[in-house]
């Protein structure tokens, strides 16, 4: 988790945490499903959903933390 930043893509935050679908579906963004998440980093699926970058970068952080199971990140 401490190695998510702005300019991670949404791919690699599924492919390393597939719970965070949940996290990204809440905030009305179905990333699992587009095609863009090879691609588009936190950053840019923030703006373009009207998300404040850094605050949506400490939610994704803040629900990855309180939803991981069994791991230390």
């Amino acid at each position: 988790m401490k190695n998510i930043d702005l300019q991670t893509t949404i791919q690699q935050v599924l492919r390393k945490y597939p719970f965070t679908q949940k996290f990204f579906s809440s905030k009305n963004m179905y990333c699992n499903i587009c095609a863009c998440k090879k691609h588009e980093t936190i950053y840019y699926a923030a703006v373009n959903y009207g998300h404040d970058p850094e605050q949506f970068l400490q939610e994704l952080k803040d629900f990855i933390k309180n939803n991981e199971k069994g791991k230390s990140s």
